[in-house]
């Protein structure tokens, strides 16, 4: 096995989190936007009434919600993500990212993974390969997704539930670091994800995508759009995408399908509706339960597996498929004031077969591999789950003038309810060669063991014999709350940005046996919250502005105790100060942002201890505090220079475990450069991901070959991943797009000590685009 330098303690850092070396480079990074982009500089004034002052990019909606594509762009200059006011990036009181259509079609990104891996201050583990994936932002788990912003599932579960997001269908994503609690009601100070899906245009036109490339990747895109009546008023759009690619580990396949048609219609000048249909299904066969490589033998000494080794059994996969109908109206008055209302109803259907040999304690011993092939046992799992989700939000935006200068307010309702059926198997319905789970479940620990691992070619066992009864557990989840918020133009230079909501949180399971009669109801668990946000903007010049920000955290749980008792929600601060700068009309955004966190009853694992159902329990721990720093540049440094530039210094603390899962620094580059003269038509471009350390507690520990365990903290080095583009117009319709990713074939990690086990990071990839618009 590769290794990376590790030991049993954390070299110390030489960096304080207020390092004036790491501020001063990032102050030198918005004065080097600034000399690039003063030279292209426009400036333009509108009249306004007498004695009124006018708030600048003041947005009542439209453009926030334009579409990236055909932009050529790598940032936009309004958004509402943060408080829901239409604001320039510059004016906003929070830090924001926004990854376009333009960045994902140069990075060729495809999954919510690329899109979250290439963005400043966000990083990500894998728990399985094929269904849990953590994304974490300023030392936390984020658990707040959007699509068109409204809520949605898109983290993943025990019971592998949680969205893929496939790109293709998404013109840009929006990400709001620190706490959103405002808007969702949900607000962990971790970040906020956005997707914004691909809308209908005006105007005939489309596009054929063909890639190709590592692992017998074969992906076909098509995109059109087609107005129904010759001024675009009723218009259409429909993108279809499929893919088949094999994987790098052995017996891994990919199988992908989405669908996305929407309509919009404009009923008069001022009103306008749509609706659509959204679809996505992936298959991930060759999927593991749990990292899928151990890290150590019996005896402690140090394996050597390569990255494509994948002790699967053939017959292991996920499965995902999600089917969603949206609607949305909009209607603008006279007086400028908007009103909008969104729904989306999504249903899903996850399904688990998975089989692996690996580390596992089934809860009595922890079996490891021996040298001479002994001691594995095949560890499985298969669980079937279906969820129905409605979001709603409706808002009521708009201008008002008090005591001479005009000012902005919001007002909201949103909400979401989520139904989540998972289906309960046991000895009496699931069975891999007529031999029961572990506990009489649908699980396997030390059931099946392996004759000899060295041969172990995935056939040995066969499938699993399952089939549904009445007996399911039925989770239902609501969250609804109300909100204000304002902009108040204090002075000139000075603005106000306030805001309040109200929470109102509830969850419990019902559970029903084979006969579908209800039996119980347990993990009940209910809180009601205020939660206000507070933000002053105060504008240095034109270019530059300076902020602080305030708002609680408060973040209900899904980890459940011993006893199958859903923990308490999180509760805590978020706090935020930074400058930004905004150059070309927002054709260019940079900031600094220094942050402080904190969270209170954090889940934290119980030990070996399970819940009534099998998964990991847990119980509330004392806390965490993180803090640190960001910078971004993000958009044009000239007409055909784009660039996205980010950085992070974080510094957690928690006294609950020595793991540190969060690099102290973290950086995100992407570039591209369209040459000109005899060159004209290539776009030339690269990137690199570069992270530092980071400290991982193995589960259950290195073992000594006398039956006990060494869990002493690990200390994994950082690493860099380099990428390169190239893009050639052949002519105005055609385009080859040729992309590298692991440039330098590094070897890494994506998991390290999860049940003793660890999960290769992807080698290098190579994929060739064609791509004829019409």
């Amino acid at each position: 096995m590769h290794t990376d330098s590790r030991s049993g303690q954390a070299a110390p850092e030489r960096m304080a989190w207020y390092s004036p070396v790491l501020f001063g480079t990032a102050g030198l990074l918005l004065a080097t936007a600034s000399s690039h982009a003063q030279a292209q500089q426009a400036t333009s004034a509108e009249p306004t009434a007498p004695g009124v002052s006018t708030l600048s990019a003041i947005q009542i909606g439209g453009q926030v919600d334009a579409p990236t594509e055909d932009t050529h762009s790598y940032t936009v200059p309004d958004s509402n993500l943060s408080t829901g006011l239409n604001m320039s990036l510059k004016e906003t009181p929070q830090s924001v990212s926004v990854v376009t259509r333009q960045q994902m079609d140069d990075q060729a990104m495809e999954t919510i993974g690329d899109v979250l891996g290439s963005t400043t201050g966000i990083t990500f583990t894998e728990l399985d390969n094929g269904a849990r994936t953590t994304y974490r932002a300023r030392g936390f788990d984020i658990t707040n997704y959007k699509v068109d912003g409204l809520a949605t599932v898109g983290g993943s579960a025990f019971s592998g539930a949680g969205n893929s997001f496939n790109m293709d269908l998404y013109d840009h994503v929006g990400i709001v670091r620190g706490a959103n609690g405002l808007l969702g009601g949900i607000g962990d100070p971790s970040a906020t994800i956005d997707l914004v899906r691909k809308r209908p245009g005006r105007e005939f036109g489309g596009s054929l995508t063909l890639r190709g490339g590592s692992w017998d990747k074969k992906n076909l895109v098509g995109d059109i759009n087609v107005p129904w009546t010759e001024d675009g008023r009723i218009r259409s759009r429909l993108v279809v995408s499929a893919e088949d690619s094999d994987g790098f580990r052995d017996r891994e396949k990919l199988e992908r399908q989405g669908v996305l048609a929407s309509v919009e219609m404009d009923v008069t000048e001022r009103t306008q509706v749509g609706i659509g249909y959204q679809y996505e299904h992936s298959i991930t066969r060759g999927a593991s339960w749990g990292a899928n490589v151990p890290i150590w033998f019996a005896d402690g000494t140090e394996t050597s597996f390569s990255r494509k080794f994948n002790p699967v059994a053939d017959w292991s996969k996920t499965e995902r498929e999600g089917h969603t109908l949206f609607a949305s109206v909009d209607h603008r008055f006279e007086n400028d004031w908007k009103v909008s209302a969104n729904y989306a109803y999504t249903s899903r259907d996850d399904l688990n077969n998975m089989g692996v040999i690996k580390v596992n304690n089934g809860g009595v011993r922890w079996p490891h591999w021996s040298q001479d092939g002994s001691g594995a046992y095949l560890n499985a799992i298969h669980s079937e789950s279906e969820s129905e989700n409605n979001a709603f939000a409706v808002d009521l935006s708009g201008p008002f003038n008090l005591f001479g200068r005009q000012h902005e307010l919001l007002f909201g309702l949103n909400g979401s309810r989520l139904r989540a059926t998972s289906y309960t198997f046991n000895g009496s319905n699931c069975n891999i060669d007529g031999i029961s789970g572990f506990r009489g479940g649908c699980q396997y620990r030390t059931e099946l063991p392996v004759t000899d691992w060295r041969y172990w070619n995935g056939s040995e066992y066969g499938n699993y014999q399952t089939f549904r009864t009445g007996a399911r557990s039925v989770t239902r989840t609501t969250l609804y709350g109300g909100y204000v918020a304002g902009r108040f133009e204090l002075t000139d230079d000075l603005s106000l940005v306030a805001g309040l909501r109200r929470s109102e949180y509830k969850t419990y399971v019902d559970g029903y046996n084979a006969s579908g009669t209800r039996t119980g109801r347990s993990g009940e668990n209910r809180a009601r919250a205020w939660t206000p946000y507070y933000g002053l903007v105060y504008n240095l010049t034109p270019t530059y502005s300076v902020y602080a920000s305030y708002t609680d955290v408060f973040t209900p749980q899904t980890q459940k105790d011993e006893s199958g008792g859903t923990l308490k929600p999180i509760t805590g601060a978020s706090y935020e100060a930074g400058i930004k700068g905004e150059w070309l009309n927002g054709a260019l955004n940079a900031s600094l942002a220094a942050f402080r966190s904190k969270q209170e009853d954090v889940a934290l694992r119980d030990g070996d201890r399970l819940t009534p159902d099998g998964a990991q329990a847990y119980v509330t721990g004392t806390g965490i505090k993180v803090k640190g720093f960001d910078a971004e540049l993000a958009g044009a440094l000239t007409p055909s220079w784009n660039v996205y530039l980010g950085y992070t210094y974080l510094d957690v603390e928690n006294n609950d475990t020595a793991e540190r899962p969060d690099p102290r620094h973290l950086l995100r580059l992407n570039t591209t450069y369209r040459l000109s003269g005899a060159l004209a038509g290539l776009t030339v471009g690269g990137g690199v991901s570069w992270q530092g350390k980071t400290i991982g507690v193995p589960y259950p520990g290195r073992p000594d070959g006398n039956g006990g365990f060494d869990d002493s903290p690990v200390s994994l080095s950082g690493y860099a991943l380099f990428n390169a583009m190239a893009r050639y117009e052949i002519n105005k319709n055609l385009s080859a797009t040729l992309n590298v990713s692991n440039l330098f074939d590094k070897t890494y990690y994506r998991q390290y000590g999860f049940y003793n086990g660890l999960i290769y990071g992807e080698p290098r990839r190579v994929t060739l685009s064609l791509q004829a618009k019409f």
